[in-house]
């Protein structure tokens, strides 16, 4: 019995191996490719995949554009990825470093670098969010906690003024509404609760709508979904127009009245054969774009930007130093006994320097802010500031 069971094994064995030089030799299968946005326009034909697909040993991101012939291909290094939120401009980048950010502009279908605000319906507003982060020299943390602080900063698109108009270590959000009003939801320090209110940045005034947290909002129907500032938290809607609140207790109605968001995924759209590091590559035209103008004795340096915070203007160091031959050193604070600085700088102009610290400049997304008082401490007695302004 044995020998016969060790006989059909060996001939099924050999019959496999005969089997498989037969058969004729196939290329190995793509890898899945997943998806991750996409972007598709009726009156241009572009067509722009965000997707990932394994390739080799490593994984491959990549930007993929179908071509006027119906093939495809990738764009040029850096640009492995987008995201579509349903505007003009697609983000390639995060927002948190003000040297800009990279997007893919829809309507001149190149990639420009610049500060990618969120603009009211009215076009007169932008609003932008950023992080930093300070020593913080007296935190119950200790003395060495880095505190993350968020900014949240708004342009006047009219005369082309850029303010640091709130800043908080806690909770905030806030989305456009109506005209150029601001609908804010945060921790409000003078109350000590979560507050939502509405702020008008032409006017500088913000009124209490309620004592609560939003979770969510559907501005076509004119309604929020909050909860109050209470251990159970149960669901309420607030009526913008009518300002009137009611309790729902069925939280099916919470999904009819707040829908979730369609996808801008696609399910499928690549031929399955593709393999994403094989595509060709295509160069995408990308564009510098800048704020502001400085201009330090008659000579000028564009800049990303110039805002203002607590009064006081800020202007990007790097920028001009690469324009007027500065020179930048780092002191080192570990051999300091000063808690409170968490970084130090010398400026030299010529033969006049300034030291920047945390007490007398900014920095934000490592990226260093001088004064229009420090500038003159270098040397340069007039000092003029222009907005680039949108035509």
């Amino acid at each position: 019995m044995k020998r016969v069971l060790h006989q059909s094994l060996h001939l099924a064995i050999s019959a496999s191996i005969l089997l498989a030089f037969a058969a004729p030799l196939t290329a190995h299968a793509a890898e899945e490719i997943i998806y991750y946005d996409s972007y598709i326009s009726k009156t241009s034909g572009v067509q722009l995949y965000s997707a990932g697909q394994v390739g080799g040993n490593q994984f491959v991101d990549a930007v993929i554009a179908r071509q006027a012939d119906g093939t495809y291909a990738k764009w040029q290094e850096p640009f492995h990825y987008f995201r579509n939120y349903g505007g003009d401009d697609l983000k390639l980048t995060g927002t948190d470093d003000p040297e800009q950010s990279y997007v893919y502009d829809t309507r001149s279908q190149s990639i420009l670098r610049k500060t990618a605000y969120t603009l009211s319906p009215d076009g007169l507003w932008g609003y932008l969010e950023r992080s930093r982060y300070l020593l913080m020299p007296n935190s119950p943390m200790g003395s060495g906690y880095v505190g993350k602080y968020h900014d949240y900063y708004l342009k006047n698109m009219k005369t082309g003024a850029v303010s640091v108009y709130y800043s908080t270590q806690r909770y905030y959000s806030a989305y456009w509404l109506n005209q150029h009003t601001l609908l804010e939801s945060g921790y409000n320090e003078a109350a000590k609760q979560n507050v939502i209110s509405t702020y008008d940045p032409s006017t500088g005034e913000r009124h209490e709508l309620l004592k609560g947290s939003m979770y969510n909002r559907n501005f076509s129907k004119g309604i929020i979904y909050y909860v109050k500032n209470e251990p159970q938290r149960l669901p309420w809607v607030y009526n913008l127009k009518s300002g009137t609140s009611r309790l729902i207790t069925d939280y099916s109605e919470l999904e009819t009245l707040f829908p979730a968001s369609p996808s801008s995924r696609p399910e499928a759209a690549l031929p399955r054969d593709t393999v994403l590091k094989d595509l060709p590559v295509i160069e995408i035209p990308v564009s510098m774009t800048y704020e502001y103008s400085v201009s330090l004795d008659g000579q000028n340096a564009d800049v990303s930007t110039v805002f203002s915070r607590e009064g006081q203007d800020w202007i990007p160091v790097k920028p001009l130093a690469a324009a007027f031959g500065w020179s930048i050193e780092s002191e080192d604070r570990g051999r300091l006994n000063d808690p409170s600085a968490g970084y130090s700088f010398e400026i030299t102009s010529a033969s006049k320097s300034v030291k920047l610290t945390p007490a007398n400049s900014f920095n934000s997304g490592n990226r260093l802010y001088i004064s229009q008082a420090q500038l003159k401490q270098l040397g340069y007695n007039t000092i003029v500031i222009t907005p680039y302004l949108q035509q």
